[in-house]
């Protein structure tokens, strides 16, 4: 994902242009499907409740309110989808892009087929879109086993109901589907924007994503010809564990990569945080990697994990950093 993607001041607007004035919104329902046709259209019954609302009008009510109370929220804090590895519990922006596409198929709007009762049993989740003018919204909800009771029809079911002063229990032959109060996924502009990471990694190819991520951030620091032995970067991110090529994404948008290759090798020699921790090709004045410690020092030199305090000259180790506003002198 670039810089030039969707940021939380466009998301935040986006979505109040939503919230807004709920009821010029339209909402349609889909069915996610494991396989191709992915999305079956929901037909939403239009028979009104006690409180004059019909089905639609409910849906949207809730998604409106969860709109409000977790993407438009004060505390709510948003970061670039290579922020990943900071585990800050953040509301994260991914791009799609080649390597990472999972909800492309919503294009396809005009080609999609009525839903029938047997679509329940490959159904993965469900989509809804929320139209207002040319804007388009959509939320994604993942579909857990247990919102689709006896899927599979092995338990018999039963239904209440209620004849004058009698209580009556009958066998509930159609399949139920539960629409939950939440939302795991929103698509907007090609962006998901999700605190659900788990969710991405389990079960839309996430991995995929962050080691060729990983691999795009190496190509970034082959090009600053500082490290002789790059190989050793490529080693580092394939070792198994997904948590080494997050470090690596990580850093893919480091302002450390704004410095020259002399700049940062001389940051390197000078710093007495960094003086020595890295072997040196006095040939080719480029660094080399021996261990994969040292390469986790480059990671950390890229994402600027130390910070010095300006009042008690202490330095910090801090994880989690968040850029801080120009200081204000009257």
């Amino acid at each position: 994902m670039s810089e030039a993607g969707l940021n939380e001041e466009q998301i935040r607007t986006k979505i109040k242009e939503f919230c807004d004035n709920p009821v010029q919104s339209g909402l349609e329902a889909y069915v996610v499907k494991k396989d191709s046709p992915k999305l079956k259209r929901m037909s939403l019954s239009e028979e009104e409740n006690e409180e004059g609302k019909n089905f639609r009008t409910v849906l949207k009510e809730i998604f409106f309110e969860i709109l409000e109370e977790k993407f438009l929220s004060q505390e709510s804090e948003y970061a670039d989808g290579h922020k990943l590895a900071d585990n800050q519990h953040k509301i994260l922006i991914f791009e799609q892009g080649d390597s990472f596409h999972p909800f492309t198929y919503i294009s396809d709007i005009d080609e999609f087929d009525e839903f029938v009762p047997e679509d329940l049993i490959d159904a993965s989740g469900l989509m809804f879109c929320i139209r207002k003018g040319t804007d388009v919204l959509w939320i994604y909800q993942h579909l857990w086993s247990i919102m689709v009771p006896n899927k599979k029809k092995t338990n018999p079911m039963a239904r209440i109901m209620r004849f004058e002063n009698k209580i009556v229990f009958e066998e509930q032959r159609e399949n139920l589907l539960t629409i939950a109060k939440k939302i795991d996924i929103i698509v907007m502009n090609n962006h998901l924007i999700t605190s659900n990471t788990t969710l991405l990694q389990k079960y839309f190819g996430f991995q995929d994503y962050i080691y060729q991520t990983a691999q795009q951030t190496i190509q970034c620091i082959v090009q600053k010809n500082l490290v002789e032995n790059t190989e050793k970067l490529t080693e580092y991110i394939s070792r198994g564990k997904p948590k080494y090529a997050r470090k690596m994404m990580r850093i893919g948008l480091s302002k450390v990569f704004d410095l020259t290759q002399e700049q940062l090798i001389n940051k390197v020699n000078t710093l007495p945080r960094w003086q020595g921790k890295f072997n040196f090709n006095q040939d080719s004045n480029q660094i080399m990697l021996n261990t994969f410690s040292e390469v986790e020092s480059l990671i950390d030199l890229f994402d600027e994990r130390y910070t010095r305090s300006d009042v008690t000259d202490t330095e910090y180790d801090t994880d989690v950093k968040t850029v801080a506003e120009p200081a204000q002198i009257d």
